[in-house]
């Protein structure tokens, strides 16, 4: 799971999410791999400060259980929400919980 390969990304999570965040929650990705398996669904938690400035992530898999926490700092990011990043072994899609 989750092997370098195309990743697609909603029409809603890039009018929504800056690119640096939605490589932020890759990148969280990759650092699991190096300490345990990855399920193929990647869920991911997001809110802000109420000043704008600080997007916290909430990153989450269920089998086997894992939960980490990032924070990005000064990255201007209005949105949140959940968003579900799934590899189904040909591609991996970012798409918005609602969008499952």
């Amino acid at each position: 799971m989750f092997e370098p390969k195309e990743v697609f990304t909603t029409k809603h999570v890039r009018n929504k999410l800056p690119p640096f965040i939605i490589k932020g929650m890759l990148d969280s990705i990759m650092e699991l791999k190096k300490k345990m398996e990855v399920d193929y669904l990647q869920t991911f938690d997001i809110s802000v400060s109420p000043d704008k400035k600080t997007t916290y992530i909430s990153h989450f898999q269920e089998e086997p259980q894992y939960n980490t926490q990032l924070i990005i700092k000064n990255v201007k990011n209005n949105y949140t929400g959940t968003v579900f990043i799934i590899d189904n072994k040909e591609y991996i899609t970012v798409m918005e919980a609602e969008e499952y």
